[in-house]
């Protein structure tokens, strides 16, 4: 009982410290503000991390663990147009459910990445290195266009996603709607799915 009471107040205090440091990035955001919304008492936030650095990367790695866990679904065993269709699916639904980790990530990358560097030069790395191969893969069975990147492929679909939560106002001011919006969910989620389709898949002659 004890140790489910601790599991709890432990993700009560990492959603707390995701709402503050996706508005506010690392050194903008307060222990104390992070524990009133947590309510609980400051001290208690040291009795699971040793200081805010330990706080941020903690709810920075769980941030990057659940925004990686989609690019899984690129598998060479599939065909690309499935593959990719599934996977623009979840990080569209990445990017609805979860705008403030998204968010939270850009902050962090704008900043130039000092508290995950590591991680991104070394399993990021790594992860996107193997996906890139599965694109090319696709290419040499000639089911994917000769003329597209695989790496830029992947950054692109990175960045059309990922829009959808980082720049969430912005779309809201100018369209009046968000990912929130179901009729606006499908719409971009036709839109980004056509969008990428036609421009991988190769194109036969007439």
């Amino acid at each position: 009982m004890e140790q489910k009471k601790s599991t709890q107040k432990r993700q009560q205090l990492l959603n707390a410290a995701l709402d503050v440091f996706s508005v506010y990035g690392f050194s903008g955001a307060s222990l104390d503000e992070i524990a009133q919304i947590a309510e609980m008492h400051k001290s208690n936030i040291f009795y699971y991390y040793e200081n805010k650095e330990a706080l941020y990367v903690e709810v920075l790695t769980t941030v990057l663990q659940k925004w990686l866990a989609p690019l899984q679904s690129l598998e060479s065993e599939l065909e690309p147009e499935e593959a990719l269709t599934n996977y623009l699916m979840q990080k569209i639904e990445v990017s609805r459910t979860q705008p403030k980790a998204s968010r939270l990530f850009a902050l962090e990358i704008i900043q130039g990445a000092p508290h995950i560097l590591e991680i991104l030069k070394g399993p990021l790395k790594k992860l996107f290195k193997r996906k890139a191969k599965v694109i090319i893969m696709w290419q040499e069975q000639g089911k994917i266009s000769k003329d597209i990147d695989p790496e830029l492929l992947i950054l692109n679909i990175w960045s059309v996603t990922q829009n959808y939560a980082d720049f969430s106002t912005q779309m809201e001011m100018v369209t009046g709607k968000t990912l929130r919006n179901r009729s606006m969910q499908q719409r971009i989620i036709q839109h980004t799915i056509h969008m990428f389709l036609y421009g991988v898949l190769p194109r036969t002659e007439k």
